[in-house]
């Protein structure tokens, strides 16, 4: 797992993206992005509104540690806790609505070469969860599979699902 306390090297890959350039630290042979967003701030007058694209930045972004994830209501069941004792240690980053963000992994690009892309959208029933948790780290399978993975984080909850567009009108 990669440290949020890195050198970076002039070799570290700097990766432009629609919004912006993205750096990530060597990884060996798996470039690892985490926290990259995807979508725009959702608070606020943006909240339960269609999702937009990021605000562009200027310079480079680190890529390379988790970012938030969704709010979500605390499991209370057993059956809950068993399964959060399953799926290892808890989510630590923070709680907030600005949670849209992927983490990739990917092999070393070498001349261009197109490999299979394979999503990963955490469970919880849409209710809860992240793709931030150590057991959804998508490294190896990046390393043995030959693909790209990547992990999203969305709106939860209300704030995800709710659809208002019968009592607000279209703009919902």
């Amino acid at each position: 797992m990669l440290s949020t306390r890195c050198a970076f090297a002039d070799s570290d890959p700097i990766v432009e993206t629609r919004s912006g350039k993205i750096r990530e630290v060597s990884g060996g042979d798996v470039q690892v992005f985490k926290g990259v967003p995807y979508g725009a701030s959702t608070t606020g007058t943006n909240r339960f509104m269609a999702p937009r694209p990021p605000e562009p930045w200027t310079g480079i972004q680190d890529a390379v540690a988790y970012a938030g994830h969704a709010p979500q209501w605390p499991s209370t069941t057993p059956r809950q806790a068993e399964l959060k004792t399953l799926l290892g240690p808890p989510d630590t980053t923070p709680t907030g609505e600005d949670c849209q963000t992927l983490n990739l992994w990917m092999p070393k690009l070498v001349g261009g070469a197109k490999r299979p892309v394979m999503v990963w959208l955490h469970g919880g029933g849409m209710a809860y969860g992240s793709a931030n948790l150590p057991v959804y780290d998508g490294i190896n399978l990046a390393r043995r599979g030959d693909v790209v993975v990547v992990g999203v984080n969305h709106r939860l909850n209300v704030f995800g699902f709710l659809h208002l567009a019968d009592i607000g009108g279209e703009a919902y």
